[in-house]
């Protein structure tokens, strides 16, 4: 005896489509009367209502009603659940005698599968599934039509794609999704009844049963709260954010509205531009693939197509200069983008830790949108390298310098390659005891072998790099106020020690009053400028800082140096 699904409104609860019932609300199945004989044979009998009328000569035989029995059985591999449909046709009406027959065979099955896509992908709660193109917009047909036609029982159809599970793993749909996706094709299958009247409701209960029956193996996110895509409300929720001009409390109209970086908008197509946003967003962990778009429905993901996808944030923002001032995007312009997205997201509820995701993605996106000359302004384009070489007890050859490296007492160090490589600007600290600073000369040396002079003989000024007649300045340095120099420090490395009238004096030690141990580098006669010399260059590799020693009678050592390097990710030189 098969169950018998009998037209009823069709429940949507949980994760399934429940089954037809009956007006009391419970499940309806036909049912006999069993006799068994003598023998053990049992016989399906009907006990008719008796008559007055006698029997007559003659028969007449009235047309039979039709009367459907289904059963489904699933594929535990697949999914595919199979009707299995076994009926009795009037054959004075010639009623199709299959549920395939009665979808209109294959090619109704065809018709069906096309009219339940064209609902699906006009819906922006689920067509972000299906709008990029690495979807096989083809295969997917192909298969939906298999699986439809063996449920339907189409002769020789099988159903031979991917199972169910398999097929949706690591997509994320949640249970709404599914909801929409079974009501779209409820809306389709409503449709094709119009077409071909001989589908009955009971057909229409009984596909979209064994539709809710895959939600398990379909189903990841079963609460819709697993991503930021569920949470946020999924695309028309994240359509709504990104909004419009006019559209008041949206990010697009907040930007709008923004007079610090509303000049760089003035042609934009703000169509396209909540298409492209939408679907960015919606790809952070959601289904939409920003880059991949196609050929949409009318009216859907407006103002891009499979001939004008969504341009990189690079490709966007080339060359895009402020009406108000003619000039690139900044950082600061960046962050006035960033706060009035955060506005829009508070408005529209977005949860703190949601707001936060989203701004994670867009974080990297700095470095695409920044003009050119402003793009080592983004974070994790610039970083400082400090490298010191301690406890060195390096003695400086007395009057030995001869303008080479080879005649001072030198630290080597070495800065690491992290791919943010740029000299951004360079700063160095020297601790080192002498008693006569006027005799010494301080380098650096580049890992490409430029050379800067930073110090040279203070107080004197000598012809050739470290040469000349005596004296500089007669005051003492010591290693507990270690010098740095670096470009704007306060006070010119050639006037080191020229406030200490008296010998002895230990420089920024006896300072009155005191002074900050800051000096801009001055080379003297020796080579380079100052410590933008190493801008731009090369930063990773060997770096030597050396202090040498051009007069007689007055000794030191060399203890320690610090190098602070402003590294960036892109060459800072026009």
């Amino acid at each position: 005896m098969r169950r018998s699904l009998t037209p009823c409104t069709l429940a949507l609860l949980g994760l399934v489509l429940m089954p037809a019932c009956g007006d009391d609300g419970t499940a309806t199945t036909e049912s006999a009367s069993e006799t068994t004989d003598s023998t053990g044979t049992t016989d399906d009998t009907t006990t008719a209502a008796p008559t007055t009328e006698p029997p007559t000569s003659s028969t007449t035989v009235e047309p039979t009603s039709t009367t459907t029995t289904t059963e489904t059985a699933t594929d535990p591999l697949t999914g595919t659940t199979t009707l299995d449909t076994d009926t009795t046709t009037d054959t004075t009406t010639g009623e199709p005698a299959t549920l395939c027959e009665r979808l209109g065979g294959e090619a109704g099955v065809g018709e069906l599968v096309d009219g339940a896509l064209g609902v699906v992908l006009s819906d922006d709660k689920v067509n972000g599934y299906f709008l990029n193109s690495d979807v096989d917009a083809g295969n997917l047909r192909a298969c939906l039509i298999k699986q439809l036609g063996a449920v339907a029982g189409c002769a020789g159809v099988e159903y031979d794609c991917l199972d169910m599970k398999t097929a949706h793993a690591g997509l994320g749909i949640s249970t709404a999704d599914f909801m929409d996706f079974a009501l779209d094709f409820s809306t389709a299958l409503d449709a094709h009844q119009g077409a071909h009247p001989d589908l009955s409701d009971d057909d229409k209960t009984a596909i979209l049963t064994a539709l809710g029956d895959l939600a398990p193996d379909i189903v990841e996110d079963a609460k819709n709260d697993l991503t930021v895509y569920q949470r946020v409300g999924r695309k028309p929720a994240i359509k709504g954010l990104v909004g419009a001009p006019g559209q008041a409390g949206s990010f697009v109209d907040n930007v709008a509205n923004d007079a610090a970086i509303n000049g760089f908008f003035g042609a934009t197509d703000f169509e396209r531009l909540n298409t492209c946003l939408t679907r960015q967003v919606g790809g952070i962990d959601g289904p939409t693939k920003y880059g991949l778009e196609v050929d949409a429905p009318d009216g859907v993901d407006p103002g891009v197509g499979a001939g004008a996808a969504c341009k990189t944030m690079a490709e966007v923002h080339v060359g895009l200069l402020d009406a108000n001032d003619n000039v690139g995007i900044d950082i600061n312009d960046f962050g006035a983008l960033v706060a009035d997205l955060v506005t829009a997201m508070e408005a529209a509820g977005v949860a703190a830790t949601d707001q936060e995701a989203i701004l994670a993605v867009l974080g990297p996106m700095c470095e695409d949108i920044l003009a050119p000359e402003f793009k080592n302004q983004c974070p994790g384009a610039n970083k400082v390298e400090t490298v010191e070489a301690l406890n060195l007890a390096l003695p400086i050859p007395d009057d030995g310098y001869d303008a080479s490296l080879a005649s001072m007492a030198c630290a080597v160090l070495d800065v690491p390659d992290d791919g943010i490589n740029f000299v951004g600007s360079v700063a160095v600290t020297v601790a080192a005891d002498h008693t006569f600073v006027g005799d010494l000369v301080i380098k650096i040396q580049g890992p490409d072998g430029t050379l800067s002079t930073i110090l040279s003989r203070p107080g004197l000024a000598e012809a050739n790099d470290g040469q000349g007649d005596c004296c500089g300045d007669n005051a003492n340095i010591s290693q507990s106020m270690p010098l740095m120099f670096k470009n704007g420090g306060a006070t010119d490395a050639e006037q080191i020690g020229a406030a200490l009238p008296n010998t002895g004096d230990i420089v920024c030690v006896n300072e009155q009053p005191p002074i900050a141990c800051e000096f801009h580098p001055n080379p003297g006669a020796g080579p380079g400028m100052d410590l933008d010399d190493f801008l731009g260059l090369t930063a990773n590799g060997t770096w030597r800082v050396c202090i040498g020693d051009a007069g007689g009678g007055d000794t030191g050592t060399l203890h320690g140096v610090t190098l602070g390097i402003d590294k960036v990710k892109y060459d800072p030189t026009p």
